[in-house]
């Protein structure tokens, strides 16, 4: 097993996506014409599962962003961002949703980016919130749980590339960070 431990099992993960569905559908359900931006590649598979379940019209669209080099932040945020996108989102009610809010910069730098693009409103959405200091802070809406600060991987998380395809989240072992290496 990639993991020493497993802190998300896929039902205590499918729980999570559930109540947040019901949060989002309630905030939303007012809204003209809302937008889903899902951050690609690690909320994919969050993003479906929850989109799946909320009992509302929207739109959907992808982004991708980048902040991590291994196991740590890079300290700086890459995303594709372009125009077509830029206009699909002008005048819409945005919900942002990611896979893990840890250091705050992807979010930070998404926003940031976003609200040039004059939104009606965004809210945001994340799946994981680690347990420390953020470096850049930003408000989060809708958060489906906190975890502890671990490298983690599985529905989504991946160290590399690899482990994206579990159907958990766990603590990734320091002998795949050494192998990996």
């Amino acid at each position: 097993m990639p993991c020493r431990k497993v802190i998300l099992t896929s039902e205590t993960l499918q729980q999570i996506v559930q109540r947040l569905s019901r949060e989002i559908t309630s905030a939303f359900e007012q809204l003209d014409s809302p937008l889903a931006l899902v951050l690609l590649d690690g909320a994919k598979y969050f993003a479906h599962d929850l989109l799946t379940t909320i009992d509302l019209p929207l739109d959907v669209d992808y982004i991708k962003a980048s902040s991590y080099c291994g196991t740590r932040s890079c300290g700086t945020v890459t995303f594709d961002g372009d125009r077509p996108l830029a206009d699909a989102i002008r005048g819409r009610h945005i919900l942002l949703i990611d896979d893990i809010y840890d250091t705050g910069l992807t979010l930070s730098a998404l926003m940031k980016w976003l609200k040039t693009c004059e939104p009606a409103s965004i809210r945001t959405c994340v799946l994981l919130e680690k347990q420390h200091t953020h470096t850049r802070q930003v408000s989060v809406d809708f958060v489906g749980t906190p975890v502890e600060d671990a490298f983690l991987v599985g529905y989504g998380l991946d160290y590399n590339g690899q482990y994206r395809d579990l159907p958990y989240i766990g603590v990734l072992s320091e002998e795949r960070i050494q192998k990996n290496h």
